[in-house]
């Protein structure tokens, strides 16, 4: 099997284009599509949600059974195909686990039947693979969601025992706790609700149990693979991590250059390259219109499109935003979450109105347009298992004001003052002085070393992580796993 095709299910609880809520949406679109073009026979699972459209679904399988630990529920399956493609995605179909507001919640409280419904769609998918008469060579899982996919394929699929599973961490900060009573409607053994695999103190970790059994399981880059090692930024699963080092790597995403190329954004006011840089400016003074700020082109524009959570950094962030909006730049930001956070931008932006500019949501559009219009781009994360902005940033001419975290780290490289070189500013503390420090640092290049500034851009410009190039590494991993 060297060389030959592989036969791949995808089973994710979101994908780009017809759901998603964050990065794992990306990657379980694009990454698909990359191993088609690379000639494998891939086909995805995902939740039918309230929110799908349902234009150009059609029927596949009106009724699947699916035995649970609570007995046997019937559903459908719907298909499509991945836009501009062959690949299909099927759509598992279920009003009561799947007909709601939200994937996993509704206004920030956790939906309490949510083992139960990911545990679901983990079953469904051995299911499915029986009723389409297709064995798959690998089953690829992602996150807590379908964790338990790993644990069903080793204890209930001998039918699937030349199937190997991988299973890829996109930020394992979330992991799936559940109450320990629940281990038997999950159809978790007692000898498996152990340290070592589920049992989390007294609570079922279902990341926890997916990872143990898992044929290879990885992180969505080497920097956060390495970091997942560590207490410290393992969120507490190192041990578990550490006697999985044999069969753990990290695999740093790619990005969608299709979506995300400054010479051809329809988002943007006017288009620009690495070559011809005068639409930058013209979607800078956009941007500076747009939010009410004065368009000065001399001063550089800091932007920032996030979640509002503590990952993001506004822990850093917020106390040293005052100080910084005392210094002769601009500030705009966009993001939702923490309601907290997003009254405290609020507050900020009103007291410097020729500094800041704020709005609260996310606009696909204006993303663009900050990417484009911006001179720094700020990801001051706690921690950033890939990050996807940064990468976009580079694209866009915007560089990089990072922490040294994860993917962060393997994808920025840090300015050197003394040769010009590097693609962004790299900070290592997590405290607001060591991000108002950075903020300054990248201050005095823009005004005192503007030639470092333009060398930069026109390095980060050039940059580019290809989905192409992870799909072959995804390749390898899952030969590794048939192999072994």
């Amino acid at each position: 099997m060297s060389n030959s095709p592989l036969r791949i299910l995808f089973v994710a609880s979101e994908v780009e284009g017809f759901s998603k809520s964050g990065g794992l949406a990306d990657v379980a679109r694009a990454l698909p599509l990359a191993l088609k073009a690379s000639g494998h026979d891939v086909r995805v699972l995902t939740p039918l949600y309230a929110s799908v459209p349902r234009e150009g679904l059609q029927m596949r399988l009106p009724q699947l059974g699916v035995p649970m630990g609570f007995g046997e529920v019937w559903c459908a399956v719907q298909e499509t195909r991945l836009p501009q493609s062959e690949v299909p995605i099927f759509f598992l179909e279920h009003e009561h686990f799947f007909g709601r507001k939200g994937y996993y919640d509704e206004q920030g409280w956790a939906y309490p039947d949510n083992a139960q419904r990911f545990a679901f769609l983990s079953k469904a998918a051995l299911q499915l693979c029986r009723a389409l008469s297709w064995t798959p060579d690998v089953v690829h899982c992602h996150d807590w969601h379908t964790a338990l996919l790993p644990y069903y394929l080793k204890t209930q699929a001998p039918d699937l025992d030349r199937t190997v599973s991988v299973l890829t961490l996109h930020n394992a900060g979330y992991q799936g706790h559940f109450p320990g009573a629940l281990q038997q409607v999950l159809e978790v053994r007692p000898e498996h609700f152990h340290d070592w695999a589920f049992e989390d103190h007294g609570s079922l970790n279902l990341l926890k149990g997916g990872l143990t059994f898992a044929d290879r399981v990885n992180a969505v880059s080497p920097g956060y693979a390495q970091e997942l090692q560590s207490p410290p930024g393992s969120h507490g699963l190192h041990e578990a991590i550490l006697r999985k080092q044999a069969a753990f790597s990290g695999i740093l995403n790619g990005c969608d250059y299709g979506e995300w190329n400054p010479e051809q954004d329809p988002h943007l006011p006017a288009n620009f390259s690495a070559e011809r840089l005068a639409g930058k400016l013209v979607c800078k003074q956009a941007l500076q219109r747009h939010f009410g700020l004065p368009e000065r082109p001399e001063v550089p524009v800091f932007g920032l499109v996030s979640r509002l959570t503590e990952q993001k950094g506004f822990g850093m962030l917020l106390p040293a935003l005052e100080e910084i909006l005392q210094w002769d730049l601009q500030v705009i930001a966009m993001g939702s979450g923490d309601s907290e956070t997003a009254t405290r931008l609020a507050q900020t932006a009103q007291a410097f109105p020729e500094r800041m500019g704020w709005w609260e949501g996310y606009s696909n559009s204006l993303a663009h347009q900050v990417e484009a219009g911006s001179d720094v781009f700020l990801m001051p994360s706690l921690y950033e298992p890939c990050g996807l902005n940064q990468i976009y940033s580079l694209r866009y001419g915007t560089l990089p004001l990072v922490r040294a975290v994860g993917g962060l780290r393997d994808t920025v490289e840090n300015y050197d003052e003394a040769s010009g070189g590097g693609t962004g500013f790299v900070f290592f503390d997590p405290t607001p002085a060591a991000l108002r420090n950075t903020v300054g640092w990248a201050l005095s290049t823009w005004y005192d070393r503007p030639k470092h500034f333009q060398g930069m851009i026109s390095r980060a410009m050039d940059k580019r992580f290809l989905w192409e190039d992870a799909a072959r590494s995804y390749e390898s991993l899952y030969r590794e796993a048939l192999n072994s």
